[in-house]
């Protein structure tokens, strides 16, 4: 077996498949742990935000409940793992959804409904644990939280000690399948096996086509040191602005943690005020020491509201894959690895219809799947137009990035700190979108479908396989 992928996905399947006595091989492109996984907000529930209203309207209340009871056991699947060893600050918390106004509560009353009838321990509760006026909340009990760092490279250990063997900086850059088995191909040589699990954050395979069912949006994360108490429970608002709130151990006390400022992969708003807006809302409620730390990530947000996770495509028999987290990658990329594990060893799964890959629901997905393609065909077309004539790459301030021209060519321009130019290739190496500057992490970041890439054109996210090709500069 070969698994493509090291972050909670592709550890979850390769210990559980090692465990089943299978030889099993992990590659990724960088080191465990460090891709989306690592940045996280550690939040381990069932609570995905308004989710089982909507199921029950798109997909059918079986399938709300069935989607409850996946990520419930996916939940208690990472606390297993848990008591066997793995130092991560676990610690079992409630979680609540809150509202400020009136009709946002009516939302919750909706979804509380939803989520019971769906067999989850929801409830309304007026008495919401944050430091400011809320209209009340809808609260699950026995949820859980933990450090997403320490938790993969405690599966990476479970993993190794079930005879996994583990590669870093190892690529995957495409799959050849036949009825004889599998070649994963790598920079580095090719690994041959029976199946293969893509576990990457969107799969490299556009066999799938998911890419063009699923959309990516970034999030942006701070932590701050704060007087007083901190909130005793994980927190999501359910209205704009969307904040996620819970407090965090930290170098032996506790640090606050809010996430928010989304916004589509690529888009103008990726820039350093998302951060600066995050660290206001702090300020209005809590008195602030200092701020520590600050990241941001991104996942994709499947068009009918669940997971996939199963086979690439219809035709095929050894190759699986796992995208459309939808920002819950702890229990989704729990329950896939258990979904593919139960897959591969031809064990029927109650669960598998549902997530399954090659599901076909147009009442649930064609509004999503019509707004974001046309939303990628604008800007396959409109990038073109509106850039025809572009500033020159020796205008850049320091730290400044954008589309400008470089020796009579168009490119993708960055001039660094020390006053250095580097010039790539402005065109995405997946299906040729013009990328975008985000200054907030200082990366080139496709709108289309997300591929994101360093200022030097090396792959931070595919789905692109290639790096940008180098560009001269002045």
């Amino acid at each position: 077996m070969a698994v493509i992928g090291g972050g909670i996905t592709g550890l979850t399947t390769a210990l559980l498949l090692a465990r089943e006595g299978r030889s099993v091989c992990l590659i990724d492109q960088g080191r465990i742990g460090t891709g989306t996984t690592g940045y996280t907000t550690g939040k381990v529930t069932s609570q995905h935000h308004r989710t089982y209203a909507r199921l029950a309207k798109t997909h059918g209340s079986d399938s709300a409940g069935h989607y409850a009871m996946a990520m419930e056991s996916a939940k208690e699947r990472i606390a297993g793992f848990v008591d066997e060893g793995i130092d991560c600050d676990f610690r079992r918390r409630s979680s609540f959804i809150y509202a400020t106004n009136a009709s946002e509560w009516k939302l919750l009353e909706a979804e509380t409904r939803a989520a019971k009838h769906a067999g989850l321990p929801a409830f309304l509760d007026k008495d919401v644990p944050l430091p400011f006026p809320t209209h009340g909340g809808m609260r699950f009990d026995n949820q859980a939280e933990f450090h997403a760092g320490r938790y993969t490279a405690g599966l990476a250990r479970l993993a190794t000690e079930a005879g996994v063997e583990i590669y870093e900086n190892t690529r995957g850059t495409d799959v050849d399948e036949n009825d004889g088995g599998c070649i994963v191909h790598t920079p580095r040589g090719q690994i041959r096996a029976g199946h293969v699990v893509v576990a990457t954050l969107m799969p490299f395979l556009d066999r799938a086509g998911l890419f063009i069912r699923a959309h990516a949006s970034r999030s942006y994360v701070l932590t701050t040191r704060v007087e007083g108490d901190l909130p005793g429970a994980s927190l999501m608002a359910v209205g704009s602005p969307m904040r996620s709130i819970r407090s965090v151990p930290h170098d032996g006390g506790e640090l606050l943690m809010v996430l928010g400022e989304s916004h589509h992969t690529g888009s103008p708003k990726a820039q350093p005020e998302r951060y600066e807006q995050l660290g206001e809302f702090v300020q209005k409620h809590w008195k602030v020491e200092s701020f520590e730390h600050k990241w941001s990530a991104q996942d994709y947000m499947p068009d009918d509201g669940v997971p996939y996770i199963g086979r690439v495509n219809a035709r095929s028999k050894r190759v699986y894959v796992a995208t459309g987290l939808k920002k819950w990658g702890l229990t989704a990329g729990t329950l896939a690895g258990m979904l593919i594990t139960d897959a591969i060893g031809q064990r029927r799964n109650p669960w598998a219809g549902l997530f399954s890959t090659t599901r076909v629901k147009p009442f649930a997905a064609a509004p999503k799947f019509l707004t974001e393609n046309t939303r990628v065909a604008a800007r396959m077309v409109g990038d073109r137009v509106l850039s025809l004539k572009q500033p020159d790459i020796t205008d850049l301030a320091p730290g400044e990035g954008g589309i400008v021209n470089s020796c009579g060519k168009k490119v993708a321009g960055y001039r660094d700190e020390d006053g250095q130019l580097h010039a790539v290739s402005s065109a995405c190496t997946h299906l040729g979108c013009q990328v975008a500057w985000n200054g907030a992490e200082r990366t080139w970041d496709c709108p289309c479908h997300a591929s994101r890439f360093t200022v030097d054109g090396e792959i931070l996210n595919g789905p692109a396989t290639r790096p940008l090709p180098p560009r001269p500069t002045p």
